[in-house]
């Protein structure tokens, strides 16, 4: 800020040490150094908390700040560790070799790491150019020595794939992946492709590929782990982050406090390093000694201002304190505006946004002006537009910010971070060998793999799923549509099926009747409602527009969509029944207030139905909030009201007093009477019991009705039930969220105590999940033990509904640091200050109890940080060791992640069709029950379904179907271009699977992969016509046409056509048949391609 410039001068920046002044001051100071000197400045704070901090504040004020994050040094040696920080500590890489004059900020563990030169870095750097000579493969390789790694399909920053004539890349420099096709050791083209359909985009001529790693392995060593500790066996000179800003100006943030950490650390780097046996001698990482510098070092003092470095040649000393905080509370701010303002302080106020500079002054009652920095009046309050972190009072200025004004203020950081992954992740129907499938026919079996038989000279692939008693089935790749993979409610493992046995035939005719009564059920109920007479809602006027821009987040697509979805039903003249799904934070309740200040708007009442008391106040307090400018009347009817005030809001409900009322099912009570009732919203319906849901039905009837629900629903589910059920789906994260930081580590003491204090340092609360109810007290005992400062108090499933909830509120107000607790812990409370979660264990857990429990911290402007440990030397089950993986892939962002998704989705699906459907679900695989359901809805609405397909057809024609390994060798992806080719049913179709598989994989020989995988077009033409015998041998292939068509075509146009094609075709009339003979040996192209063309000559020829 301008007005500071004179106020805070450091004039002489070699040794000198600065005290007394706030964080927000702090960034002025180091932005006003910046500009002064033609110098880098690094940073260095005591812990990643702070970096973020002072990364967050003087990002605001200058676009040169770079962020360089770093683990601490016992989840660095995690299994796993989700990529986020990473990726921001090589895009901060990228930036330094290039541009020069920067602010860089990190944190102590950031400044001692292990790194490449700088000259390494930017010598990694690869360009590629069309039409040069590269070697593929060793392309590949050095790809993998600088951090990218390998796998099928590229779909996140970092990974890179390489098959057929293809080499995919996503480079941390790109929003798009990158394609790069060869012809022999030739670039042939390069072009960015798109992640989420795989296919090309647009082409460019040179592309430049840019470390993905700090672990770069330069002597190209193989079977060396890449953690940093080993990056001095790998490269010819070990670095440090002081070789990326040349000659810096050193800040240090509580010099005494980072020394202390230091010794700690390597205390902990001592008893670490005995206890593990390394294959490779090392020493972690630079002594912090070493990196010192004896001159231009500035020592910021917040904690202490006494240090004992000899070497500072000058102290500036100055007096500032943060303001208080009113939390929307203007009554108190108008005051405390007067008193300032008499005692002739220059105050301000400063907004990051238009529409808050308007309002704001709608609250004060202090005489107050628009303007900017360099205007500021004294005896006014001047209200400015900046976007500061927090305010601050010194010197004869008070600065006030949204920080201290409103209630929740989430400040937005936007990191500099190009990490990007796809949102299918990876096609998690892949088949992989071991996995249980569905076959239509034949019921449950497991996958063993492709199999590759020969049959009439022809080599086939074949998929082979074994069944009980370990009978086997080849089913032919072309009828590969037959199976689905088999996926069920989470942890369970179904039977296998006898082949040729009657019990799979009974299974699903036992879910046919099933199903058939749910869809009779939900069609009635549709019909019904729609007969109903209901409220049309009048149109949104502008009163609504203004509720609608005072959010203070930008809303999602899928917001914005919901929106108008939910509006647009409340219009019509019969009563919505709303299901509004969407994760936890995703932005579910503003759709909801929309809706209800729609109907306030209208002239009606709301109700609001939570399954908790806990919930029931934490929206009701958001409410207050969010409809505060607009005169709303709202109330909260749950167990802590008293009598007294409960008999007071239903008399106010029944003469229309309370526009808008919270509460538990103490709402569904009898003697609950409203005077004009228009919407009831419904939290979490699935977690009502049975008694609840059926006055919940009985209400439904006649007013809308919007039910919100955390657990996703499958796109599969929502189609069945398009005109049967509103749906609207939210499956946007928010912009800017910064993802939880995950670890998969074995459990540590050292860990648990490390995260228990980083987060307590922050004044922050811990969630910490054990689930076992016998074993909590001495779980309890062990962690007070292990942190004596912390209070820890424990809740489970044992204790009583009302106590769970008391320790829940509790711990929402910040009354204790640690909650220790089962999994009863709700999914839908909101309790932005807890933000580190251990949970002890997670072998045992399912990927979707772990994605919706992790849901529970990471809600506020904190990075968030999850633990998942498993036991120490604990031999794991193979189920344990896969989920384990999984845990690892999901913590990464890989499939893991989608399996996740993906078993949330089919838990949703029970949720809406009823628990008691789970079984049948199982029965036969979620993929199959959704395609029964689908069938059953169709016919009850009149729409002819699909035939069930017959695997016993025997093709017309025979022909080698199997890809070599050179185009592709993995099956995952020999399976995907399988399903592809059989969806070829024309010319067209045929064209366009023929592009999407070059572009995809390289180009196609054709006589070994398309054409003769399935001669689709040639049968379909086949099919037209009625030929129904083709004669086939190694020599020739035979066509027999009956008379029925011989009578439609010129027999004698159709020679001379034929003859045209190729000399090699044969005609004889025997019969009153005709035998067209093509010899198919010495043709130039596959024989398919010959007879294709005939065909579609008959075809054009039939009079």
């Amino acid at each position: 800020m301008n007005f500071l410039n004179d106020k805070i001068l450091i004039n002489q920046i070699d040794n000198v040490a600065i005290s007394g002044l706030t964080t927000q001051l702090i960034s002025f100071c180091v932005n006003d150094i910046y500009k002064r000197n033609n110098k880098n400045i690094l940073i260095v704070t005591n812990s990643l908390y702070e970096a973020n901090i002072y990364y967050s504040s003087i990002s605001k004020l200058n676009n040169n700040v770079y962020l360089f994050p770093m683990d601490d040094f016992l989840t660095s040696e995690s299994l796993a560790i989700s990529p986020e920080l990473k990726s921001i500590r090589v895009n901060t890489l990228n930036e330094l070799s290039e541009n020069d004059h920067n602010i860089v900020i990190t944190n102590l563990m950031g400044f001692l790491r292990y790194l490449p030169s700088k000259k390494l870095w930017m010598d990694s750097k690869i360009i590629l150019k069309k039409d040069t000579e590269v070697n593929k493969d060793e392309l590949f390789r050095k790809l993998l020595s600088i951090g990218y790694v390998s796998d099928t399909i590229v779909n996140k920053t970092g990974e890179v794939s390489n098959r057929g004539y293809i080499l995919d890349v996503f480079s941390s420099n790109n929003d798009n992946p990158i394609r790069i096709e060869f012809w022999g050791d030739t670039i042939d083209s390069i072009r960015y492709f798109d992640v989420e359909s795989q296919r090309s985009l647009e082409e460019i001529n040179e592309c430049e590929i840019r470390p993905y790693s700090e672990f770069i392995n330069e002597k190209m060593i193989e079977d060396i782990a890449d953690y940093q500790k080993y990056l001095p066996y790998v490269v010819n000179e070990v670095s440090s982050l002081l070789s990326y800003v040349d000659d810096p100006l050193m800040i240090y943030k509580d010099y005494n406090q980072i020394k202390k950490s230091y010794k700690r650390l390597r205390e902990e780097i001592f008893e670490y390093s005995s206890s593990k046996e390394e294959e490779y001698k090392t020493e972690y990482m630079h002594d912090f000694s070493s990196l010192e510098q004896n001159n231009n070092n500035i020592y910021l003092m917040t904690i202490d201002n006494v240090t004992d470095i000899k070497s500072i040649n000058k102290t500036y000393n100055y007096s500032s304190r943060l303001p208080e905080k009113f939390e929307s509370n203007f009554k108190y701010l108008n005051e405390y505006l007067e008193k300032q303002l008499y005692s002739n302080k220059i105050v301000v106020i400063a907004l990051s946004d238009e529409s808050k500079l308007k309002n704001i002054e709608k609250y004060l009652t202090v005489s107050t002006i628009l303007t900017n920095e360099n205007d500021l009046s004294k005896g006014k309050v001047n209200i400015i537009n900046s976007n500061l972190d927090e305010g601050f009072e010194f010197d004869n200025y008070v600065v006030l910010t949204e920080n201290e004004l409103f209630k929740n203020r989430d400040k937005k950081t936007n990191y500099k971070n190009k990490f990007k992954y796809g949102s299918k992740i990876k096609d998690i129907d892949n088949l992989k060998v071991g996995d249980y499938v569905v076959h239509l026919n034949h019921g449950i079996g497991m996958y063993t793999g492709i199999k590759t038989l020969t049959k009439n000279g022809n080599k086939k692939d074949y998929i082979e799923v074994s069944y009980k008693d370990n009978d086997k089935l080849y089913i032919p790749v072309e009828k590969i549509d037959l199976i689905t993979k088999y996926s069920s409610n989470e942890g369970v493992v179904p039977r296998l099926n006898k082949l040729g046995g009657s019990e799979w035939q009974k299974t699903k005719l036992r879910v046919k009747n099933k199903v058939k009564d749910i869809a009779d059920k939900l069609i009635k109920i549709s019909a019904e409602r729609k007969l109903q007479k209901g409220f049309a809602f009048k149109k949104d006027d502008e009163l609504s527009k203004e509720f609608d821009s005072e959010f203070k987040y930008e809303p999602t697509v899928d917001q914005y969509i919901a929106i108008e979805r939910i509006k647009s039903a409340m219009e019509k003249e019969y009563p919505m029944d709303m299901l509004l799904c969407g994760d936890v934070g995703y932005g579910k309740t503003e759709v909801a207030f929309r809706a209800m200040f729609k109907a306030v708007n209208s002239g009606k009442q709301v109700a609001y139905l939570c399954p908790t008391t806990i919930l029931s106040s934490q929206q009701y307090k958001s409410a207050l909030e969010r409809f505060g400018n607009y005169g709303i009347n709202i109330a909260l009817l749950n167990r802590f009201t008293s009598v007294k005030e409960a008999n007071e809001i239903k008399d106010k409900l029944v003469n229309g007093k309370i526009d808008i009322i919270f509460g538990t099912h103490k709402l569904l009570n009898n003697s609950i009477k409203y005077k004009d009732l228009g919407l009831l919203v419904i939290d979490e319906e699935q977690r009502f019991g049975v008694t609840h849901k059926e006055k919940i039905k009985e209400k439904k009837s006649s007013i809308d009705v919007l039910t919100l629900s955390a657990t996703p629903i499958p796109r599969t589910l929502q189609m069945s039930l398009v005109g049967i059920r509103d749906l609207s789906l939210i499956e946007t994260p928010p912009v800017n969220r910064y993802p939880v930081q995950t670890y998969v580590t074995e459990e540590n003491p050292s860990i648990i105590r490390e995260a228990i204090y980083k987060e307590m340092s922050r004044n922050g609360q811990i969630f910490i999940l054990y689930n076992s109810v016998e074993h909590i007290d001495e779980k309890l005992s062990e962690l007070k033990r292990l942190i004596p400062e912390a209070d820890i108090r424990i809740a489970h499933g044992q204790m009583n509904k009302g106590q769970i909830e008391d320790t829940m509120i509790s711990f929402t107000n910040n009354e204790f640091d640690i909650l220790l607790c089962t999994t009863i812990i709700e999914t839908g409370i909101d309790i932005p200050n807890v933000n580190t979660l251990i949970i002890y264990n997670a072998d045992r857990f399912g990927l979707s109890q772990l994605y919706q429990i992790r849901g529970r911290v990471g809600r506020s402007n904190k990075i968030a940080y999850a633990y998942l440990l498993y036991t120490p030397n604990k031999t794991l089950s193979d189920n344990a060791v896969k989920r384990l993986n999984a845990i690892k892939e999901f913590t990464e962002l890989g499939s893991g992640f989608q399996i996740a998704m993906r078993d949330l989705s089919i838990r949703g699906a029970g949720d809406i069709l009823g628990t008691e459907q789970a079984g049948f679900i199982d029965s036969v695989g979620y993929e199959l029950y959704v395609k029964i359901l689908n069938d059953e809805v169709d016919r009850l609405k009149g729409i002819k379904t699909k035939e069930e397909i017959k695997e016993e057809e025997k093709p017309l024609i025979e022909v080698e179907n199997h890809i070599k390994d050179e185009y592709t060798s993995d099956e995952s992806l020999k399976i995907e271009l399988h399903k592809k080719i059989n969806e070829i049913d024309s010319y067209e179709k045929l064209d366009e699977v023929r592009r999407e598989i070059e572009d995809r994989f390289g180009k196609i020989d054709s006589e070994n992969i398309l054409i003769t995988e399935k001669p689709s077009v040639a049968m379909e033409f086949a099919k037209v016509l009625n030929i129904n015998t083709v004669n086939q041998t190694n020599l020739y292939v035979e066509l027999v046409l009956e008379n029925e068509l011989i009578n439609k075509i010129p027999v004698d146009k159709l020679f001379m056509e034929a003859n045209d094609i190729s000399t090699r075709f044969k005609f004889e009339y025997k019969n009153d048949r005709l035998y067209i003979k093509l010899m198919t040996n010495g043709l130039d192209k596959h024989f398919v391609y010959y007879l294709t063309e005939l065909l579609s000559k008959i075809k054009d020829m039939i009079v």
